[in-house]
């Protein structure tokens, strides 16, 4: 990663490099990446190939192996990501770089396109069956917790990992009746510019956001949890005590799958980006200006967003759900 120098920094300035190099990506990306480059080590030793560095020539094999087994064109493409920044952060060139992988990357998506490969989307929700989620949810601290957690991701579209980063001091009162949520950083902003997005009050008492979210915080505050992470654990038993590190994207895929058990709604397509979908779609079909679903969800690819992001509260998507 870095070149060679004549003498090396000490201890301590390593470790301080390493601190900041560890956080150049996030947990989430960082485990994945771990899962890919295991794999890749696992397929090489099989066939007695050096994982790292790796030749070209293997990479390619590898990457045709995967598609020939049914991989989507977009999952081989995140694994070859995860060889290429171990080969990057060893110092080695990164395979992808080379013609032939380029070349084999590229025969890959058109033959998925040509014979018709249609990527798995997850489900999206709607307002009927979000409130039927958590109408079944009990009257306990986790299900005050999955309650709030469940109608936050479907009210602003948000991702899990932006759930599982969200803090306790990242909500602040708003003059409406609603809530100032802001992200620090997500999975498009990891430099951590941050954004503020306007949680509304919703019509009905048991499926508005923000009486939820100000149920939960309040249990935490009970426990004397005023600030760190916002979703969190919960213990089991008669005085069930909530954990101090924050929920991983898995506890939120279970979460939501054991909110659907319960109230009997399929699971076929479900997933955590199932509240980002439905948020999007059930927006847009009540009306809802793309500019200002573009603004809650981020996506800058919908529309123009240099306006002035005072204006937040003048239409926000969150209150037009039906909630």
């Amino acid at each position: 990663m870095f070149p060679a120098g004549e003498g090396l920094p000490t201890p301590e300035d390593l470790a301080a490099v390493g601190s900041y190099l560890a956080a150049s990506q996030s947990e989430s990306t960082r485990r994945v990446y771990g899962r890919d480059m295991a794999a890749w080590r696992s397929w090489c030793s099989g066939r007695g190939l050096t994982a790292l560095p790796a030749d070209p020539l293997a990479v390619a094999a590898w990457l045709a192996h995967l598609a020939d087994a049914g991989y989507a064109p977009r999952y081989i493409a995140r694994r070859l990501a995860a060889l290429n920044d171990a080969h990057r952060s060893a110092g080695h060139p990164a395979p992808g770089d080379t013609e032939g992988v380029r070349r084999t990357v590229a025969g890959i998506r058109r033959t998925a396109a040509r014979t018709g490969y249609r990527p798995r989307q997850a489900r999206p929700l709607d307002t009927a069956t979000v409130r039927a989620l958590v109408d079944e949810l009990p009257d306990t601290l986790a299900g005050h917790r999955d309650r709030a957690l469940i109608l936050l991701g479907y009210a602003l579209g948000l991702r899990a990992s932006d759930l599982v980063w969200l803090r306790i001091e990242d909500l602040s009162p708003a003059g409406h009746g609603g809530l100032d949520v802001f992200l620090r950083f997500s999975k498009t902003d990891q430099e951590g510019a941050g954004d503020t997005l306007a949680l509304a009050e919703g019509v009905r008492e048991v499926t508005c956001p923000v009486r939820a979210v100000r149920a939960w915080t309040a249990a935490l505050a009970v426990q004397g949890i005023t600030s760190g992470p916002l979703f969190r654990s919960v213990g089991k038993g008669a005085s069930p005590r909530i954990g101090m590190t924050a929920l991983t994207t898995r506890s939120v895929d279970l979460i939501l799958t054991r909110a659907a058990a319960r109230a009997g709604v399929a699971d076929e397509g479900l997933s955590p980006h199932s509240l980002r979908r439905g948020f999007a779609t059930t927006a847009y079909a009540q009306g809802v200006p793309e500019k200002e679903i573009s603004r809650t969800g981020r996506w800058k690819s919908l529309v123009v967003r240099s306006y002035d992001a005072s204006s937040r509260w003048a239409d926000p998507a969150s209150g037009s759900l039906g909630l």
